[in-house]
């Protein structure tokens, strides 16, 4: 890492620097240190008579150094020019919107007198009533605001979760929240009349309870197997009350595989399963939507590209995090082999039992294929390594050692800023699940909410984004959309495109940065082919009553042809018995 900032102190810095030379050659006595540390390429080993000597990985990565007379640019490493394909999804993230269902004034039947002279006040009159009339989606005053601020971000496409503690607060059918369920209803619609497309996920976990019912996280949340029914049983509400409106459904938005038990895991995965298999069976050919699980998945990167041990770790970490869940549904119907491997090790020699379950035959067949899409949250890269040096950053559970590289980028956050992550993990999903449609349905980086322009974000946003149209282009990923996490520093502070100030939103540089690169469908140049997308029909929320019931449409309109045809002959038949009669 020092050869780098050194090749930056030259090129940037202007610094007239003549050599380098590395410390040590081989591993020796280090003054005080004595033999216990190990600052060389050779490995020494001590103990032996005859002080054996091996090369170290820094070896090779110095030898290279040494040919390359440097770090030259790598073409994988430059930005490209190109343009996205027609219909993809350029879309936003806010986790919960802002749901604001005071009733507007229109709504109270009451009369008022404005008592100007004395009070200056609206006095209501007792006993004196106006008709009501039905709850319209123009009552809701924070829909219209909301909406206002996305179009003006040209994104087609906007993602947010539905809030299953409130919609069912007991759990079940017994009680519902019709009025939260019709602000939902009323959002949606809006949006399509705006030609938006929601994208909505029935659960995402949140600290309190994990955003269940009160009951489902008093008896064990997802550790106990009745949560399972009570999702499918939501879901199944959902699908009904919203699926008119929504046709891009998420089951469960990133759930929490650093915090989650095996057996968590296990309910949860037969829950998306059911919730998958119930919609295709049911609401797919009506409503004609899609549905899949959307998964965190940040990339991990070994430490020594040349040592096999750092890139079976790597291997390790990304099964755990992000195969655990992706196996069953993408792969073979079951958990990784090598997650299976490593917990049956474990079990060997630790004091607890790690027991993965096991999935019956029917339920991997239940679980295997259930999904239209594969969703991805990344927003990261981890550096890790086999060997223990860190005791506060070592992962005893897993046996790696998490590093810390001072020469990225880092947000305010220390979250490290690694474009290439992004296209490594791409072609990582595309290498073991095929080529699926895949869409990264949430990127985005904190910055300092005092910087009125935030251009780490812009930085961000334009890097990862080039990263997603190599992965687009050079490696043939299906990669069907993009959505930038977050929309507003009100809900998610520190990571909006809009900054949030006395009930005022105003729109960061980062946000005029994505509806430019929205506005020209990626980074075309000079050469890149001009392509027209054919304009998309803005979508009509009142036609899909029509659409959905095309049999009963047929029939009214046989009854109504015979009524008329009816009508016809018997004034045509009347006149003629009068004519004969005259």
């Amino acid at each position: 890492k020092f050869g780098f900032v050194l090749s930056s102190a030259i090129r940037y810095d202007g610094v007239n620097v003549f050599g380098y030379t590395v410390w040590s050659l081989l591993d020796g006595f280090e003054w005080h240190r004595g033999y216990s540390i190990r600052r060389g390429l050779f490995y020494v080993d001590f103990q032996s008579h005859d002080k054996k000597l091996m090369p170290k990985s820094s070896v090779l990565f110095y030898q290279k150094l040494i040919e390359k007379n440097g770090f030259p640019p790598l073409p994988e490493n430059q930005p490209i020019e190109g343009i996205f394909p027609c219909g993809f999804a350029w879309g936003i993230v806010d986790n919960y919107i802002q749901v604001d269902t005071t009733p507007s004034q229109f709504l109270d039947s009451n009369v008022y007198v404005w008592d100007v002279h004395q009070t200056k006040k609206l006095i209501k009159l007792d006993g004196v009533f106006t008709s009501k009339r039905k709850r319209q989606c123009v009552d809701f005053a924070a829909i219209r605001r909301q909406i206002s601020l996305l179009q003006e971000m040209h994104v087609t496409h906007f993602h947010f979760s539905l809030k299953w503690s409130l919609i069912l607060p007991l759990g079940n059918l017994s009680l519902i929240n019709h009025t939260l369920v019709h602000y939902y209803q009323c959002f949606a619609t809006e949006l399509l009349r705006v030609n938006i497309t929601p994208v909505v996920a029935l659960w995402q976990p949140m600290a309190e309870n994990q955003e269940l019912p009160v009951s489902l996280a008093k008896y064990g949340a997802w550790e106990n197997a009745e949560t399972v029914q009570a999702f499918v049983e939501y879901a199944k509400f959902c699908f009904t009350s919203l699926g008119d409106h929504v046709k891009f459904w998420i089951t469960m938005n990133e759930p929490p595989v650093k915090n989650l038990t095996y057996t968590a895991g296990h309910n949860l995965l037969k829950a998306h399963a059911k919730a998958w298999h119930l919609y295709d069976k049911e609401f797919r050919r009506s409503q004609k939507g899609k549905i899949s699980i959307a998964l965190q998945a940040d990339w991990v990167e070994p430490a020594c590209p040349f040592s096999r041990n750092d890139q079976e770790v790597a291997d390790r970490i990304l099964e755990f995090d992000i195969g655990w869940l992706a196996e069953p549904i993408f792969g073979n119907g079951d958990y990784p082999q090598v997650m299976r491997a490593w917990l049956h090790r474990r079990n060997g020699v630790d004091l607890y039992n790690f027991h993965l379950p096991y999935f019956s035959e029917d339920e991997k067949k239940l679980i295997k294929d259930s999904f239209d899409f594969f969703a991805l949250s990344h927003y990261t890269t981890t550096l890790v390594g086999w060997e223990k040096e860190d005791a506060v950053k070592y992962d005893h559970y897993l046996e790696v050692q998490m590093i810390n590289d001072i020469t990225w980028l880092h947000s305010p956050s220390r979250t490290a800023v690694v474009p290439w992550g992004l296209r490594k993990l791409l072609k990582w999903v595309k290498s073991k699940y095929g080529d699926v449609p895949t869409y990264v349905l949430a990127n985005g980086i904190d910055d300092d909410q005092n910087m009125v322009h935030d251009k780490l974000r812009v930085y961000y946003i334009q890097n990862y984004i080039n990263e997603a149209l190599k992965a687009y282009t050079l490696d043939n990923v299906n990669l069907q959309g993009y959505f930038v996490y977050s929309f507003n520093d009100k809900t998610a502070p520190k990571y909006g495109l809009y900054s949030y100030v006395a009930d005022q939103y105003e729109p960061k540089p980062s946000m005029k940065h994505y509806r430019e690169i929205i506005d020209n469908n990626g980074f075309p140049g000079p050469e890149t082919p001009e392509v027209l997308c054919p304009e998309e029909i803005a979508s009509c929320p009142e036609c899909h009553f029509f659409r959905t019931r095309k049999s009963l449409l047929a029939f009214i309109s046989f009854i109504f042809a015979a009524f008329i045809f009816t009508i016809f002959f018997i004034l045509y038949y009347s006149k003629r018995i009068e004519r004969r009669y005259k």
